[in-house]
């Protein structure tokens, strides 16, 4: 998995300067939506979005075009599906060989959440002060690996400590974000757990791309079946986030009208801080 990453530089940091990554395949409404909140909700002046596209075929590559040409964000596009964990390898390590001060933390997010709270990243970035940790993310348990885990659907990392060795990139299959924990904890690296979904700061649909699969009835995928009994919204287990959802939603429907590349991007530029 380190044949192709790039590590990150030696270089200045800007403090306050945070990049959001997320991996999008087939979840355009989904994809549309998350950049939406970040534009609209989270309240962060000094921030990135670069968006890889795995190969989508449900017009999410030319939303996401438009919008990389509005300045919306920075898209890199695969012909194919690489899976999740190489499509965030491959984000990371273009952040790293992209010239000028790096970002003091990368933010990864699933493309299925919602920012639902303008002061997200503040309480996020709380738990810095006085441990200075490497990842930060939700608490949970890893029933594979019957381990604790940190929940990659918003996960904040420090790239200068993180994507450097003897830390493992993320992996291909399974759980993405394992084997680079492991190796962090074995670094001596610390870990700070923070409550972005049982806090209400973000919203995980969960399971948005097989709710696609299911939706769009794509009988010749083999996890079609799976998906048909298997795409409920993983918030219905945190209190409150089922209506915050349908009424971020029902703005973001507001606001935009059809979703289209145009209609988001003249929603976020209208409102852009």
């Amino acid at each position: 998995m380190t044949r192709d990453v790039i590590w990150w530089p030696d270089a200045e940091e800007e403090a306050a300067r945070v990049t959001v990554v997320t991996v999008s395949y087939n979840t355009r409404d989904l994809t549309a939506l998350l950049l939406w909140s970040l534009h609209r909700v989270l309240e962060w002046r000094a921030l990135d979005v670069v968006v890889v596209d795995n190969g989508s075929t449900d017009g999410s590559a030319e939303l996401l075009a438009q919008a990389r040409d509005a300045g919306l964000c920075d898209l890199i596009a695969n012909d194919a599906n690489v899976s999740h964990g190489p499509a965030l390898n491959q984000a990371l390590s273009w952040l790293a060989g992209r010239r000028g001060p790096s970002a003091q933390w990368a933010w990864v997010l699933d493309s299925d959440c919602v920012i639902a709270r303008p002061d997200t990243l503040q309480g996020a970035l709380s738990v810095v002060e006085g441990s200075d940790p490497a990842l930060v993310g939700e608490p949970g348990w890893d029933p594979w690996h019957q381990c604790e885990t940190l929940g990659l659907y918003s996960l904040l990392l420090r790239p200068s400590r993180v994507w450097q060795p003897p830390v493992t990139p993320f992996s291909a299959g399974g759980n993405p974000i394992h084997d680079m924990l492991m190796s962090a904890r074995a670094a001596g690296l610390v870990t700070k757990p923070f409550g972005f979904t049982a806090e209400g700061y973000v919203i995980h649909r969960g399971r948005g791309s097989l709710a696609a699969v299911a939706a769009n009835e794509e009988r010749t995928n083999p996890l079609y079946a799976w998906a048909c009994d298997h795409s409920e919204p993983h918030f219905n287990n945190v209190p409150g986030a089922r209506q915050k959802y349908r009424d971020l939603l029902a703005a973001f429907r507001s606001d935009l009208g059809i979703v289209t590349g145009d209609s988001l991007v003249r929603s976020c530029l209208r409102h852009r801080r």
